[in-house]
């Protein structure tokens, strides 16, 4: 392990004993792998099976849609790898209601869902379906027309497949500023999903919330994520994703 990342673990777990809170939250992964790994950022099916029996036993319920101030965890799965959908029965087992964010221009690229994939996957009630932009630009860093494309042309593109409003994004990279929410905000994105962690209620701006990333997150690291001590790298994470 690096010592970046093992000083990285250990700030949040000594941070959760000071601020432990059972406050609702989003956390986030991007593919999970059994028989075969799509991405350097899949998460073993059996890491993921861990990460929900300790969501479960804490009291917590996974839900689609995050209603109440406590005791919800809402799962995000970025990008649309293969290997959800490689391992939906498993989703279906657990019943795990997901997130889906989606690349529009990644439905035919290798090693990602294709349109009559995300189409099956749109059929599941246990299924959510948003955007993550046309291409996976970084946002912040887009020229005016070009970010107005990246939001438009996938959220046209995702809701004429879908034949069903999409008004959900998540940032690529999570990177952002106020431009960008501006307007994500005027093409019709009424929520948008960052990576800066926090609790779900604890907006960053009015229509910006907090998700904590949890993938490679082993057992202790990912109770004290529940518990909120990644918020210690809130400040980071700000000053990484976050440029007016």
């Amino acid at each position: 392990m690096a010592i970046t990342s093992f000083i990285r673990i250990a700030i949040i777990r000594v941070f959760s004993f000071f601020y432990f809170s059972k406050k609702s939250k989003v956390i986030y992964y991007h593919d999970i792998d059994s028989d075969k790994k799509y991405t350097d950022m899949s998460t073993p099916v059996e890491l993921f099976k861990k990460h929900i029996n300790i969501i479960r036993e804490n009291g917590y319920v996974i839900v689609n849609e995050i209603t109440k101030p406590l005791d919800q965890i809402e799962i995000c799965f970025d990008d649309a790898f293969l290997g959800l959908y490689d391992n939906i029965e498993l989703i279906k087992e657990l019943n795990i209601p997901i997130h889906l964010f989606v690349v529009s221009s990644y439905l035919e690229k290798e090693n990602h869902i294709n349109k009559e994939q995300l189409l099956l996957l749109n059929n599941l009630k246990l299924i959510k379906i948003s955007s993550h932009t046309q291409t996976h630009q970084v946002l912040n860093l887009a020229a005016e027309y070009l970010l107005k494309n990246e939001l438009e042309n996938s959220k046209n593109l995702l809701e004429s497949l879908l034949n069903k409003s999409v008004d959900m994004i998540c940032f690529p990279e999570g990177k952002f500023n106020d431009a960008v929410v501006e307007l994500a905000e005027g093409v019709g994105y009424k929520r948008q999903y960052s990576s800066l962690p926090g609790f779900y209620f604890n907006d960053f701006l009015p229509s910006v919330k907090r998700r904590s990333l949890v993938q490679f997150a082993g057992v202790k690291e990912f109770k004290a994520i529940l518990k909120g001590g990644d918020h210690a790298l809130a400040f980071w994470y700000k000053f990484k994703h976050y440029k007016k």
